[in-house]
């Protein structure tokens, strides 16, 4: 539960983004997957009657999922995008689990089920070839559905995410941030460490923004399913010791990464480029950190649709 206050401005934020992905021709739903075992919240096309529909064409749009990274939801964490976005796919927009409103009663923590759960997900929603975008966390989640269900998912868009990371990448953020583990600002238990992560992850001057703003922010957005959360980051395949080697995919990549990403440093990108060869592109985006969909999204937007529509 989010703060009662009725000052909230991450409340009155909600508000007026949930009129705006509704004016989008949006529509949230839960899908219940294995029985009710696992509930996946996600914005989806509004349906629209075959009697109303003037174009056909609208019916047509290629399908495109995104997947976000940890911190907020899915529904937060793609704001700057879904507007660029509808006009040219039909865009679905879920909260992985734990995030938002979507969990599992289940035991299952790792990437590969968060994947496995997408699919399922796309499944009860008709939906039988994707684009999936996914940043950071997401983009591992995305790279195992193109992985894992290579006849579902059609080209990929991979942004800020440690694909090529072993059990050594994250030494480097913990000395950078001066903490004992990752968990301490992606899963933070207090305000101070909620503004280290987020100023680690951009370039912006988060700790200019007031206490009150992120105050309500920590609240909604990362009190909810704390220890599930951490045991998502205990359960992640890649990177994990003895993780078996990342396959190559076969679809056509796209990788996007800041060139002042301090989460994730940039020769990962280059590394993930090389593991995929020909298939794969690289584009870098000057001066952004670990969130440029947030920080330069006009650019962000372009070179995606760019690539999904070639």
């Amino acid at each position: 539960m989010g703060p009662c206050l009725p000052c909230s401005w991450v409340k009155w934020k909600l508000k007026l983004l949930e009129m705006h992905y509704r004016r989008l021709g949006m529509e949230p739903r839960l899908i219940e997957l294995d029985d009710g075992a696992t509930v996946i919240h996600c914005w989806v096309p509004r349906e629209i009657p075959s009697e109303k529909v003037a174009d056909e064409s609208a019916v047509q749009k290629p399908a495109l999922l995104l997947l976000q990274g940890f911190g907020m939801d899915g529904f937060t964490g793609w704001e700057h995008q879904t507007h660029a976005f509808v006009k040219r796919f039909r865009v679905y927009v879920p909260d992985l689990l734990f995030f938002g409103k979507s969990f599992t009663t289940t035991s299952q923590r790792s990437e590969v089920f968060q994947a496995e759960c997408m699919k399922k997900m796309l499944d009860v929603l008709n939906v039988d070839q994707v684009h999936v975008l996914g940043t950071s966390y997401g983009g591992m989640v995305a790279y195992r559905m193109a992985s894992n269900y290579p006849k579902l998912v059609n080209k990929v868009v991979i942004c800020s995410s440690g694909i090529m990371m072993d059990h050594t990448t994250n030494n480097r953020l913990m000395e950078l941030c001066k903490i004992d583990s990752v968990k301490e600002i992606l899963v933070p238990k207090d305000l101070k460490h909620m503004r280290l992560g987020m100023s680690t992850a951009t370039v912006w001057r988060i700790w200019a923004i007031p206490s009150f703003v992120l105050q309500d922010m920590y609240e909604w957005f990362y009190q909810g399913h704390m220890k599930e959360k951490e045991e998502l980051v205990d359960g992640m395949v890649i990177g994990s010791a003895g993780a078996p080697p990342i396959p190559k995919i076969t679809q056509e990549v796209l990788i996007m990464w800041g060139t002042k990403d301090n989460i994730f440093d940039p020769a990962l990108a280059e590394a993930l480029r090389k593991h995929l060869g020909d298939r794969a592109q690289l584009h870098m985006i000057e001066g952004c950190g670990h969130v440029p969909q947030i920080e330069n999204p006009t650019e962000f937007n372009a070179r995606a649709i760019k690539f999904l529509l070639a």
